[in-house]
């Protein structure tokens, strides 16, 4: 038994006397290309910084929109309020250039030649978890104020689209509400028939059920007319002056990164080729 442990703390010894070889291995020779490997990492510096210099800076605009609801009353909760439309069918319909009309282009164009087709391609809309009546919208533009001025463009579409749903589902509770009205009259016309010819008396009682029952309906479907609230900014718009893209630490971490990784590659191509000459060497010699 203690043999084998014996043998097993000599092969731990060894694995640790080779790992600290190769570590200095790796050590040294670093320190033997630290000349080229910094060059390479300065001129990647370099470059990243020119890059920076002369790419264009995007800045981005980003709001947040709660969405109109509308009375949705119920037995359990008689203040209970339903959005106009649903949230994924707003944020699908952003995806598609026809959701953004000829005044968010102008908006939007800077006196630049501008398409829906961009617009839709740079605006980017999110749907948080929570709170479920809030949608996200961001988009990227070359100056911080147009892309708050799209932004505001964007809103403005969106709650005018959530208005006219709106008023298309009032439109359909008001013609509802008129044909149960036309059901109650011609109810209270047999109601009375029911009292002058005296009919049977179940008659009599399942007609004023009925009449019990149509307002009711009609009570339930006017206290959803009222629209609650409409879309709304849960805050201001936000705008910063820094730009989003590019990122000036991100660019210049890559044009190090990228110039070591070349320096490296620079010093294990240089040992390389010193030992093949010194083979080459002690062979003709």
């Amino acid at each position: 038994m203690s043999l084998r442990w014996i043998l097993k703390a000599e092969m731990m010894e060894q694995r640790s006397f080779d790992e600290e070889i190769n570590l200095f291995s790796v050590v040294s020779f670093l320190r033997r290309g630290i000349g080229t490997i910094a060059l390479c990492c300065s001129i990647g510096a370099i470059l990243a910084g020119i890059f920076l210099w002369r790419s264009q800076p995007f800045y981005q605009a980003s709001a947040q929109l709660v969405l109109a609801a509308s009375s949705n009353p119920t037995q359990l909760d008689p203040d209970a309020v339903a959005l106009v439309e649903p949230r994924e069918h707003v944020t699908f319909r952003l995806r598609s250039p026809s959701a953004f009309d000829q005044q968010t282009v102008s908006a939007c164009s800077d006196g630049g030649p501008v398409t829906a087709e961009q617009i839709s391609q740079n605006v980017r809309v999110t749907a948080p978890s929570v709170p479920s009546d809030v949608i996200e919208i961001s988009f990227t533009a070359p100056a911080a104020e147009l892309a708050r001025q799209c932004v505001a463009a964007i809103v403005r579409g969106i709650q005018e689209q959530q208005t006219l749903v709106a008023s298309i589902s009032l439109e359909h509770l008001k013609s509802q509400i008129r044909s149960l009205q036309d059901q109650l009259v011609e109810n209270s016309k047999l109601l009375k028939e029911a009292q002058d010819s005296g009919w049977q008396q179940a008659i009599y009682l399942a007609t004023r059920d009925d009449a019990i029952a149509l307002r009711k309906d009609i009570a339930d479907l006017t206290g959803k007319l009222e629209l609650s609230k409409p879309a709304t900014l849960l805050s201001p718009i936000y705008a910063p002056s820094n730009a989003a893209s590019p990122t000036k630490i991100t660019i210049l971490t890559a044009g190090l990164f990228v110039g070591f990784v070349i320096g490296v590659l620079v010093n294990l191509l240089k040992s390389a080729y010193l030992r093949h000459r010194n083979r080459r060497s002690r062979s003709n010699g």
